[in-house]
């Protein structure tokens, strides 16, 4: 439970709430051995009303100290680890203001810092924060609170509405998958022995042939059902881009993907191409395969992609991947799920963007948080 602390002598009226958000991997020890580590921080405000979110790991003497005319009205301390810290305030002890289950971020960006926002809007009745201070080792100098930020735009909790972009410009093709979320009436699994293909009128197997190099780490399979072709990639080594022909079983390599590793997916009929995006920490690693031959690529940044970094814990694990859509006119269409799992488009959080291979830009055209 949140207690509401409130300096009990008289201010002037100050304007609405500020919520400031400081994080502190270990604190600094003092001449004391046997007492707590120390996290110093000076709230320098002056005619503001600041609400003070402290997270740590368990183990930290919060020391809170305000200028003349700064007002902490609420105070909140929170972290994954055990309420061992203790908080005092101009040297009073602070007693109630333990919240268990923040997560301890230390960045404006990842999946853990999305839920820290969202559990402090429901919380607090704030629909962003108004700064983040972080350190994961704090010394004798305090932390300041001394500022709003106002250039970091995911302190906000709905700040993706206004990364939405145009689609008025974009291709019909691009524009009716995300009006309408696509669909498919057929799943291709691939694994070390072959393929299978599963439509509606059933489910058949296609053993891999031996005169084509070993699949290592089968990645991702896709079926276009006018040329009935089946194309898939591999992870690993110096890895492949197979194919099979659906009518005759006659398996082929279309090219030697030179060490890439693939993630994703598609076939373009139009362009005779296939579309692969990157796999683990390069999800924007976009290459395109000609079957006539032809390469070409774009490489486009995890973090160029709005909300991409919400997905996952951002810094520490490898984010969901790009699934390509369609390709049309130059733009490539690519949805990201929080759970990797694209197949239920009716639950999980996600995000739809639109890339133009020529120049990167990326565009976001829809979003669903958790």
């Amino acid at each position: 439970m949140i207690l509401l602390l409130v300096l009990g002598v008289a201010h002037p009226v100050v304007a609405e709430r500020e919520i400031h958000v400081v994080a502190v991997g270990n604190g600094y020890q003092t001449e004391d051995f046997y007492a707590l580590p120390v996290a110093r921080v000076l709230v320098d405000r002056p005619g503001h009303d600041v609400g003070l979110v402290l997270l740590d790991g368990g183990e930290l003497h919060w020391q809170i100290e305000a200028t003349a005319g700064t007002i902490v009205s609420e105070i909140v301390r929170s972290g994954p680890g055990p309420d061992d810290s203790e908080v005092t305030l101009s040297g009073i002890p602070m007693v109630g203001v333990h919240t268990p289950g923040l997560p301890l971020v230390f960045n404006p960006w990842g999946r853990d810092f999305r839920r820290m926002l969202d559990a402090l809007a429901d919380t607090l009745g704030t629909e962003r924060i108004h700064s983040l201070q972080s350190a994961h080792k704090v010394h004798e100098d305090p932390v300041r609170v001394d500022r709003v930020d106002v250039t970091t735009v995911g302190l906000a909790r709905d700040y993706l509405s206004q990364h939405l972009g145009d689609t008025d410009d974009l291709p019909p093709a691009i524009r009716n998958w995300n009006e309408n979320a696509g669909g498919r009436d057929f799943t291709v699994d691939f694994e070390e022995r072959g393929f299978t293909l599963t439509e509606p009128a059933g489910t058949r197997w296609f053993p891999v042939s031996p005169h084509v190099p070993d699949i290592l780490l089968p990645s991702v399979g896709v079926y276009d059902p006018g040329s009935q072709m089946i194309y898939g990639t591999t992870y690993g080594a110096e890895g492949y881009l197979y194919s099979v022909d659906v009518q005759s079983g006659e398996w082929d390599v279309v090219t030697s993907l030179d060490e890439y590793d693939s993630a994703g997916l598609l076939y373009d009929p139009d362009s005779r191409a296939l579309i692969a995006t990157g796999a683990f920490s390069r999800p924007g690693e976009i290459k395109i395969f000609g079957l006539d031959g032809s390469r070409s690529s774009a490489f486009v940044p995890t973090t160029a992609f709005p909300g991409l970094t919400d997905l996952f814990d951002y810094g520490n694990e490898h984010g969901p991947p790009l699934t390509p859509r369609v390709f049309s006119g130059g733009w490539l269409l690519l949805e990201a799920r929080a759970d990797g799992d694209s197949v239920d488009p009716a639950s999980g959080a996600y995000r739809i963007y639109a890339v133009q291979i020529a120049t990167g830009v990326v565009r976001l055209l829809r979003f669903r948080n958790d």
